[in-house]
């Protein structure tokens, strides 16, 4: 009966062992040698920065608008467009567009118009024309001679040349528009128009010679031929004398 204690020792001592070998196992585990690593991060480690997009990715993905084009109200000039055609206007037109255009130098002055030395283009705060204008000018000699009546002189022309001008579309002295010189009891009248050429029947009968306090030493003429647009009377330097 004493000997029971004895075998019964080694028993319990058993499951101590089995139980200290799982004890071990788990800790191995926690050091990371078994299959269950730890979830908790090393405090040296820290998390990686999410990769930023590059500036051309950044610049591919920007839709810039759509640059807005001029616009203009229905029915007005556009700049390319701001000049009066006058190609298919015949000779009544032209007459009344060159009457119609004023003159960048005087109020109510035509833009087209006459001076002793020549013809000049000058417009005023409206379209010109898209191309050059075609304009007839006429010089004429006037022969003077003193009248017998109160009339004071005679007048006789003779046709010096007829010249087809370009006038426009930029303002300035038109070309090859400068008159004849003048000569001993002789004067030049010269005249722009449209139109059929002038002849001495549609020349006044009558010419003005300028004041002699003027400053000038040429007038204004009076043509009423229809299509005429300006005329110069030049008289000689010596038409009191004649």
């Amino acid at each position: 009966m004493r000997r029971l204690p004895l075998l019964a020792a080694p028993l319990v001592a058993l499951p101590v062992l089995l139980l200290t070998g799982c004890s071990d196992a788990v800790t191995g585990a926690d050091i990371g040698a078994g299959p269950f690593p730890s979830a908790t991060p090393s405090p040296t480690q820290s998390p990686s920065p999410s990769p930023s997009p590059s500036p051309s990715a950044t610049q591919s993905q920007l839709v810039l608008p759509p640059t807005p084009l001029p616009s203009w109200p229905v029915g007005a000039r556009t700049p390319a467009t701001d000049c009066t055609p006058t190609s298919g206007l015949d000779a009544q037109g032209l007459t009344s567009y060159f009457k119609n255009l004023k003159s960048s130098d005087t109020k109510d002055s035509p833009a087209l118009f006459m001076v002793d030395d020549g013809v000049f283009f000058r417009l005023k705060d409206t379209r010109p024309p898209c191309e050059s204008v075609p304009v007839k000018l006429s010089h004429f000699r006037v022969d003077m001679a003193h009248s017998k009546d109160s009339s004071g002189y005679t007048f006789t022309y003779k046709a010096l040349r007829t010249l087809t001008l370009a006038v426009g579309p930029r303002d300035g002295k038109v070309d090859d528009s400068t008159p004849p010189a003048t000569e001993h009891c002789a004067g030049v009248l010269s005249v722009i128009y449209e139109g059929q050429d002038l002849d001495q029947d549609d020349l006044p009968e009558n010419l003005r010679l300028p004041a002699k306090d003027s400053t000038l030493d040429w007038t204004l003429v009076e043509v009423k031929r229809e299509g005429a647009l300006d005329a110069v009377f030049k008289p000689p330097a010596d038409a009191r004398s004649c």
